[in-house]
C-alpha cells in the first residue's frame, strides 16, 4: 500500500468504538495512534488534577502528533472531540504540514448496545476510572453538531471489522 502521509482523526462519544477503529488504521497502515485518554491519565498519575487535563491532553496529542508529521509520518488521533474548536484544530494541522486529514465519526445510534458497552467496558488505562453512563449523556449534552465533512460509521449497525475496512477504505492514500 502507498505510504503518502495523511493526519486520520477518529472521534465520536466514549464507548462508539473509536478506539477500536483507531486501533485497526494503525495496523492497516502501521501508523502511531495518539490517544488522548492515556496522555490525560499519564497526566493524573503525574499530580495533575482533572480540571487541568481536558484541553492539555489534546495539546499533547496535537504536539506529537505535529512532531511525527514534521517528520514525513502519518498519524492516527484518537479523541471524543466533542467540539468545533477541537475539531479546528486537526484542520489547523494538517493544514500546517501540508498533508491530507481524515476525519472519522463514530456513532452508536442505539443508546441500548450503546449504554452495555459503557457498562460493561473495562479499557485498563492506568489512573483513568471507567466512565459511566451518566458521564456519557453529559458529553452528549456537550457534543457540537459537525460542520465539515467526514466519514460517519455506525457501530450498532456494523461489526467492529466491517467499520475498520470501510474506515481503511476511506483512509488510503490518494497521493
Amino acid at each position: 500500500m502507498p505510504k503518502a502521509q495523511r493526519l486520520i482523526v477518529t472521534s465520536g462519544l466514549p464507548g462508539t468504538g473509536k478506539s477500536t477503529i483507531a486501533e485497526g488504521l494503525a495496523r492497516a497502515f502501521a501508523v502511531p495512534v495518539f490517544s488522548v485518554d492515556p496522555i490525560e491519565a499519564a497526566m493524573w498519575r503525574s499530580g495533575l488534577v482533572p480540571e487541568d487535563t481536558g484541553i492539555a491532553a489534546y495539546r499533547v496529542a496535537e504536539a506529537m502528533a505535529g512532531e511525527n508529521l514534521a517528520q514525513g509520518l502519518s498519524v492516527i488521533v484518537d479523541a471524543v472531540n466533542p467540539v468545533a474548536d477541537a475539531r479546528a484544530m486537526w484542520r489547523a494541522l494538517s493544514e500546517q504540514h501540508h498533508v491530507p486529514l481524515k476525519m472519522i465519526e463514530i456513532i452508536c445510534s442505539d443508546e441500548v448496545i450503546h449504554r452495555k458497552r459503557i457498562e460493561g467496558r473495562v479499557r485498563n488505562i492506568e489512573g483513568m476510572p471507567e466512565v459511566d453512563w451518566e458521564r456519557v449523556a453529559e458529553r452528549k449534552a456537550e457534543y457540537q453538531a459537525w460542520t465539515n465533512d467526514r466519514l460517519i460509521l455506525d457501530s450498532a449497525i456494523d461489526a467492529p471489522d466491517v467499520l475498520i475496512a470501510r474506515a481503511v477504505d476511506y483512509c488510503k492514500p490518494t497521493r
